[in-house]
């Protein structure tokens, strides 16, 4: 097996979990995920026990350890064509739930790897969602984290790198212990007003409002609730219903259906600190409290 990329620089681990070869492909596209643990050292060890795996992985003092050849297929993004054409970067938490934090070192080590990729593969310039993704892109999931709104970051600093600018750390990668506070809506606006939904939720209660059964939950909704403004339509959620398929009993746990837990956020206000959701394109603007969708998001 040849040994492509950045593994001769940086180590090859050989890992069993994944495809030999490409079935054609050519690689377009590099895909971000979180390692959802602050074990730098667990991993591949961890995915012994599910099959899962990716190209590299960055640790927490910006070191760099490549897993699978780039010649071969990661099983990575939940999403096989996606896997096919693409190069999966494990990134490695400083700390666990709810914030599953990043150093600004391993943002740093992850700018390079991904100019480094970019430029072998002819990507011209890095652009987040076109051949830069969230894992959460391909399949519904948390991961990656806080990196979704580390996306244009990373593909500036790679352009920066390929531009013949050479790295310079940022203001903020010098000063890592005084992170620039954001607020939740500045946090999704980052990550290009884009959201995937963690569930399950609390239903408070259920009621038939403006002709619709609708669920109020504290989880999620804005205080003062109003029904017009906050309430979840019963079409969204699950089918934890009654026989009819109309209504929620208190207290039960629900979740929204999987075509509606990823989306793009269409409206925010600021004032009220609300993210506002047309979920039937067209049928009305949900509006949520966004520091309670982002601890979910």
């Amino acid at each position: 097996m040849t040994v492509s990329g950045l593994a001769t620089q940086y180590g090859f681990q050989s890992f069993p979990n994944f495809t030999q070869g490409r079935q054609g492909n050519s690689v377009n596209k590099i895909v971000i995920h979180h390692m959802a643990t602050t074990d730098y050292d667990s991993v591949p060890g961890i995915w012994n026990s599910r099959p899962a795996s990716a190209h590299y992985g960055i640790g927490p003092n910006g070191e760099i350890r490549a897993y699978v050849d780039e010649e071969n297929t990661a099983w990575h993004a939940g999403d096989w064509n996606a896997n096919l054409t693409s190069i999966g970067i494990e990134h490695c938490n400083i700390n666990g739930a709810p914030t599953y934090d990043i150093s600004q070192a391993t943002v740093e080590s992850s700018a390079k790897l991904v100019a480094d990729i970019a430029k072998r593969y002819g990507f011209g310039q890095v652009v987040p969602y076109k051949n830069l993704f969230p894992h959460s892109q391909f399949i519904s999931t948390a991961c990656p984290g806080q990196l979704v709104g580390k996306l244009q970051e990373i593909a500036d600093r790679a352009n920066a790198i390929n531009n013949g600018g050479g790295y310079v750390p940022t203001q903020t990668a010098t000063s890592a212990s005084q992170p620039v506070a954001q607020t939740a809506i500045q946090k999704f606006q980052a990550g290009g007003d884009r959201f995937v939904l963690r569930g399950p939720f609390t239903c408070n209660t259920c009621q038939r409002v403006n002709g619709i059964y609708q669920v109020m939950d504290d989880d999620l909704c804005a205080d003062p609730f109003s029904w017009t403004d906050n309430g979840i339509p019963t079409d969204l959620l699950n089918d934890l219903s009654d026989p009819n398929g109309r209504t929620f009993e208190d207290g039960v746990q629900v979740q929204f259906k999987p075509q509606y837990q990823s989306g793009t956020i269409d409206r925010y206000s600021e004032n009220a600190n609300a993210v506002g959701i047309d979920f039937l394109d067209g049928n009305g603007i949900i509006w949520f409290d966004a520091d309670k969708f982002w601890n979910h998001a």
